[in-house]
């Protein structure tokens, strides 16, 4: 769904909310707080009164946005709408200030739009369970950038393992979805815990780099070892796709986000994982609005 299409499918907060009422009631309103069908319509006109009822039974006023991450917005759904777009499109994600320019918007309101969507992302995917030919490998994100001038005074600055970045794990699927996520550990233990939840260790052989808490996962399931200091692919042996998602991750923070606050990268890696999950999904926009719906 690109920009076009949503001004013409969308052109006002009427055609939003009609469209929300019908993915998430159909054709019968209900309460959100007491579960009633006895339900009327307010027929007052102004701010916040488009879409808006009142239960008959517990006397309760609410709209389709009840409990959503619509719930309580002042900004337009027209504007909403145009945001999820621009997300989803974005193959290297979309800052909040480029955000503010598009749709008339201060940053700060834009940032807050994109927290709420990211948050969806994050809330309303279904657990993932992969199977086939996986890819593992961990990536470290954030910090400074490193300095090209070089000094004989000056430390080189950390790479990989042993930095103070934040640690990021994840799995792919090859030719399928990903499951990423801010690494709580990366000792042996962790790291078969996170390929215990998210593989089919029975019906899965598994591809990593040399490093050796992967070795603990060796009795659980077929495991091939790439040492990427010697080669990076050996027939069809190889981490190339799991590196493929890390490079788009990366290329959202150095070209996009520049910087991720520890608190707010879970929802940055989420966003990622839902848009890389989704990418043969010509109806990714509708699958979104229709999970955005479900409480």
């Amino acid at each position: 769904m690109n920009l076009i299409e949503v001004m013409e499918r969308f052109p006002d907060q009427e055609s939003c909310i009609e469209h929300l009422e019908r993915i998430r009631w159909g054709n019968k309103p209900v309460c959100p707080h007491c579960g009633c069908v006895e339900v009327k319509q307010k027929n007052e006109e102004g701010i916040g009164r488009v879409g808006r009822y009142n239960c008959t039974a517990c006397k309760a006023s609410f709209k389709v946005t009840q409990g959503t991450m619509f719930h309580g917005t002042k900004i337009p759904l027209q504007k909403w709408f145009l945001a999820i777009s621009l997300i989803l499109n974005a193959k290297k994600s979309l800052s909040s200030c480029q955000l503010a320019r598009d749709l008339d918007l201060n940053q700060k309101t834009a940032w807050y739009m994109q927290a709420r969507i990211r948050a969806e992302m994050a809330n309303k995917t279904n657990p993932i369970v992969l199977q086939g030919i996986i890819e593992a490998d961990e990536t470290y994100i954030g910090g400074k950038p490193r300095k090209e001038n070089k000094k004989e005074d000056r430390e080189p600055a950390k790479r990989g393992r042993g930095t103070s970045k934040t640690a990021v794990i994840g799995a792919v699927e090859r030719g399928g979805q990903v499951v990423a996520e801010v690494a709580k550990g990366l000792t042996g233990r962790d790291i078969m815990q996170f390929i215990q939840r998210v593989v089919n260790v029975k019906e899965s052989e598994l591809m990593t780099d040399e490093y050796h808490a992967y070795n603990a996962l060796s009795s659980q399931l077929k495991h091939h070892v790439i040492n990427h200091q010697e080669q990076y692919v050996d027939g069809d042996k190889h981490t190339n796709t799991i590196e493929g998602f890390w490079s788009l991750l990366k290329r959202a923070w150095y070209g996009q986000h520049h910087h991720y606050s520890v608190a707010y990268t879970p929802l940055y890696v989420a966003e990622r994982c839902y848009v890389y999950n989704n990418r043969n999904l010509e109806t990714i926009f509708w699958k979104f609005l229709k999970e955005s719906m479900k409480v």
